[in-house]
């Protein structure tokens, strides 16, 4: 509950009220519940002309007084002036005397019919527009808002994404992205004017009722919301019992299901008979409380229409009673108005109900969002960051660990990479080696121990620096919405279009860009040109090198490349290594033999290194490793 009260003031904040939309809600909602009042009154004001047709029926208002002056026969039309006459004395009506006696114009009932059907008529479209205007700006303000978690959701899974080693991290911000921000966005669009709606309406309802004649509308008013109560208390208990016959019926659907894997036990043992019985058993047991759940939604039908015919025949009664009686009567059209401000109500309330079930889902999926936000990244730049140079020696790992909940997946690695080099890391988890590579551009930091360049601890260094001298080139890396050069120049405006084609010419990119439809000007991503794996991988690579890092990891893809793209591919390799550091996980065996290191990880520690011919002949764990990835007869990856 806490949390969920957090997440709805931080979902809508008070000062969100004060800005325009949310005073256009609350304006805009104000003046629809007061047109609403007025058609009602308005509408009273037409029954009572329609019924008396501005004829004189009482003598005890001054304006009666008036009028006997003026017509002692009581024969005249005197329109409004007779209404007033009636209804001047009532607490709500007080005004009507002080109108007609500055229009005189409303002193004949065919003027007076036709000015309360055009002041009808305009507080009817002022209530339509105003709903109008307040759903608009309640949309807009939830827009907003859903725009505004959108991008703190971008901005979050930017920082928490680089350490996302298996995507879960991703499949929930693209779950919170999607769905729960729609969900926020819809119920608070429905949420906010509903609130207001309710707020507004429903008093004023009640006061027009109470004005109208206060004894009568509290005659009216307590039993309809007596029986109101009831309906929802039984309609709250019968929930509950449906919903507990509805999971007895899953239950038992389950049992019925898990019946058809049997057959074979059942005929292998000539025991159909006991296995149809209990069947039979189980699948009356499923009618029965199918049965019952039916009977409990007829039965909370059944009695809402009772109450409701209950709470109808006590108003219409009570109403009658009044308009019949020779001791304080009120005028039959007040009654008929009290009657329908009954009715309004009645419908309101739904209404707000349906308000308080947004704000339960509404809530819930905020929740879910801010939990999201408030997770504290893993990799923060330190106070004081350094610049970081550029690899010139080594890379060493010293007593890393990486613990993730109660796993440990690094234990005390002790690990060195000459500057220049090209290793391979590999283990039979494949999330291993990733970790490794993970923690040089800081994309993952270790629980224990220190990453050193060149004898320099990077968890000091800045992350614009590291991430300089070190990137990581992903396998299932997608291209970025938007041309080919804007995928190689990502906005740098230090780097020129002949910078983007000259790394291009250097991984064999050039070629196919150069054959698209625009060339370096084409668009690519979901609404543009698809690229085939071969051609995605090294266009990821000349995004890279246009960058001239001394340390490339290059993660590879997990696909079949025909020849051409292999022997560009490993072309490209020869080219990149020319004065960096080059770090691979590997996918295909020629990038594993042509690497002069590979680290074999096993158990969270470095179980071996050496070349290719050496690890295959004095590795048990690497023959394994090489069988289960590259044995022609399991696998169809390619060399």
């Amino acid at each position: 509950m806490a949390a969920s009260n957090d997440a709805l003031r931080r979902l809508i904040p008070k000062r969100s009220w004060g800005d325009r939309h949310g005073l256009g809600v609350v304006l805009w909602t104000v003046m629809g519940a007061l047109g609403s009042v007025a058609a009602i009154g308005c509408s009273t004001l037409l029954l009572d002309l329609l019924i008396h047709r501005g004829q004189v029926t009482t003598l005890t208002s001054p304006l009666t007084e008036e009028i006997i002056d003026a017509d002692p026969l009581f024969q005249q039309d005197w329109g409004l002036y007779a209404t007033a006459g009636r209804y001047g004395s009532a607490i709500g009506w007080q005004w009507l005397p002080w109108t007609v006696t500055k229009f005189p114009a409303l002193a004949n009932t065919g003027n007076a019919l036709a000015c309360l059907i055009l002041f009808a008529l305009v507080s009817l479209l002022l209530t339509v527009w105003s709903h109008s205007q307040a759903r608009f700006h309640s949309s807009a303000s939830a827009r907003n808002q859903a725009t505004s978690l959108r991008s703190a959701l971008h901005r979050q899974t930017l920082r928490l994404g680089p350490s996302d080693i298996t995507d879960s991290r991703f499949q929930t911000a693209f779950q919170l992205f999607t769905t729960d921000s729609e969900v926020v966005r819809r119920a608070l669009s429905a949420w906010r004017v509903g609130l207001v709606r309710g707020y507004v309406i429903i008093p004023l309802l009640v006061g027009l009722a109470l004005c109208i004649d206060w004894r009568l509308g509290m005659l009216c008013l307590i039993p309809s919301g007596f029986c109101w109560w009831i309906f929802r208390r039984e309609q709250s208990r019968r929930s509950r019992e449906r919903e507990l016959a509805d999971s007895r019926v899953e239950t038992e659907v389950q049992f019925l299901a898990e019946g058809l894997r049997k057959t074979r036990l059942v005929r292998g043992y000539n025991v159909e008979e006991f296995e149809q019985k209990n069947f039979d058993q189980h699948l009356a047991r499923l009618n029965e409380e199918s049965q019952l759940g039916r009977n409990q939604e007829r039965w909370l039908r059944a009695t809402g229409a009772m109450l409701l015919l209950f709470a109808g025949a006590i108003v219409l009664f009570l109403i009658g009673l009044r308009v019949v009686t020779p001791l304080v009567p009120i005028p039959l059209a007040s009654g008929m108005t009290l009657a329908l401000i009954v009715v309004v109500l009645a419908l309101e309330i739904p209404r707000i109900e349906q308000v308080v079930s947004q704000e339960s889902v509404m809530t819930l999926a905020a929740s879910r969002i801010y939990r999201y936000l408030d997770e504290i990244p893993e990799v923060g730049q330190a106070v004081g960051a350094k610049f970081v140079e550029p690899l010139a020696n080594v890379i060493t790992f010293e007593s890393v660990g990486y613990e993730r909940g109660t796993h440990k997946y690094l234990n005390s690695l002790d690990l060195k990479i000459a500057a220049g080099s090209q290793v391979a890391l590999i283990a039979l988890d494949d999330q291993i080696p990733r970790m490794v590579a993970y923690l040089l551009p800081r994309f993952m930091e270790p629980t224990s121990g220190r990453v050193l360049y060149d004898g320099q601890d990077i968890a000091w260094g800045t992350l614009e620096s590291i991430r300089a001298e070190t990137i990581y080139v992903g396998g299932d890396d997608p291209v970025l919405n938007g041309t080919v050069a804007e995928n190689l120049l990502c906005g740098d405006a230090s780097f020129a279009l002949q910078d983007a084609t000259e790394a291009a010419k250097l991984v064999h990119a050039h070629s196919f860009i150069t054959k698209l439809p625009q060339g370096y000007e084409t668009v690519l991503g979901e609404h543009g040109e698809q690229l085939p794996p071969g051609e995605a991988f090294r266009l990821s690579l000349a995004r890279a090198v246009l960058r001239k890092p001394t340390v490339l990891i290059v993660e590879e893809p997990r696909v079949i490349f025909d020849d051409d793209t292999k022997s560009l591919i490993d072309d490209a390799y020869q080219r990149l290594a020319q004065g960096r550091t080059l770090i691979f996980l590997p996918a295909r065996l020629s990038t594993v033999r042509r690497c002069e290191q590979v680290v074999l990880f096993d158990g969270g520690k470095v179980e071996a290194i050496g070349t290719h011919a050496e690890l295959r002949k004095n590795s048990e764990l690497y023959r394994h490793w090489d069988y289960t990835r590259f044995n022609t007869f399991r696998h169809t990856h390619g060399t």
